[in-house]
């Protein structure tokens, strides 16, 4: 049987709420809240607020042509977001959602091509976003660089780099050579095969598999210091291991815990399921772990109770 231990309450439920993007930020007394839900689509399911009072809002929309070999480069604006989606187009479709605090700030606010990729401009000061919602060919190459901003990805298949300093990273179903980190902020994956690396230096990972095996490569995902989440279907076949270095908290919950191999010493703490090579690795340095296993795919995303 495998020890289990108790997770303090607060690290968990900062890892559940991993699925959801909704940030906050203040920068020389201004304060501008986003809640983008779980699948934005259209500039009307992204609540902007500064200062506490909902934003003058606006929308441009830009397409830029696909290229083979090229990698378009996006670098997100403060205090905003971006999404992409991949799709059956042969193109980027770029719907920026624009918001600010005074109707003459947003028309300021402007979406370019250029030959670094995709810039956004907007007015001197902090009282504007722009929250990119992006529909990219599904084998993109694509490289995604924010600073105070959420990065989501959703059904990729193409080489992508997507790096945050100081915000969250969700990807969802996506199946191609993704490398995303994050320096100080969340990262929550959901689904996905391929070839999959992620790191976070101080923020939690959560990660949701699907399906009964994991197909490519091989996920990934370490965080250095922060918790880490598991949730691994019943009867998956795929080797998959998690662990923790040190002696923090170690928690699994599920019919399939006891099936698992456990290795336990001065130095770490692992769980190993089903044997060949470990095509799944979720590992923290510093950082309590949770692991649920069993169940159907729904009850594993949604995570513990």
């Amino acid at each position: 049987m495998v020890t289990i231990f108790t997770l303090r309450k607060a690290c968990l439920s900062l890892i559940l709420l991993l699925g959801a993007s909704a940030m906050t930020a203040g920068h020389r007394g201004v304060s501008i809240s986003i809640s983008d839900g779980k699948d934005p689509a259209r500039c009307e399911d992204i609540a902007i607020a500064i200062d506490g009072r909902p934003a003058e809002r606006g929308q441009d929309r830009l397409r830029v042509p696909g290229a083979p070999g090229r990698t378009l480069r996006v670098r997100v604006p403060d205090h905003s977001g971006v999404r992409v989606v991949g799709s059956d187009r042969d193109d980027f479709e770029v719907l920026a959602c624009k918001a600010a605090s005074s109707v003459s700030d947003l028309a300021r606010i402007s979406v370019m091509e250029n030959s670094d990729g995709l810039s956004v401009r907007g007015p001197g000061g902090q009282r504007w976003a722009a929250y990119l919602l992006i529909a990219a060919p599904r084998g993109a190459s694509m490289d995604l660089e924010a600073d105070n901003a959420s990065i989501g990805l959703r059904g990729l298949s193409g080489r992508v780099t997507a790096r945050s300093s100081n915000g969250p990273i969700s990807l969802k179903d996506c199946s191609g050579d993704i490398d995303a980190r994050a320096e100080n902020g969340p990262i929550h994956l959901s689904g996905g095969s391929g070839s999959l690396h992620l790191e976070t230096s101080n923020g939690p990972i959560g990660v949701a598999l699907s399906g009964l095996a994991w197909s490519g490569a091989g996920l990934e995902a370490r965080a250095v210091n922060g918790p880490v989440h598991l949730a691994i279907p019943a009867g998956y076949r795929s080797g998959a291991a998690v662990e923790s270095r040190g002696n923090s908290p170690f928690r699994c919950r599920g019919s399939a815990c006891a099936g698992a191999r456990r290795i336990s010493d001065d130095r770490r703490e692992r769980l190993e399921w089903n044997d060949g090579p470990m095509l799944v690795h979720v590992s923290t340095e510093n950082g309590p772990v949770s692991v649920r296993a069993g169940g159907d795919d729904a009850d594993l995303e949604e995570g513990e109770d």
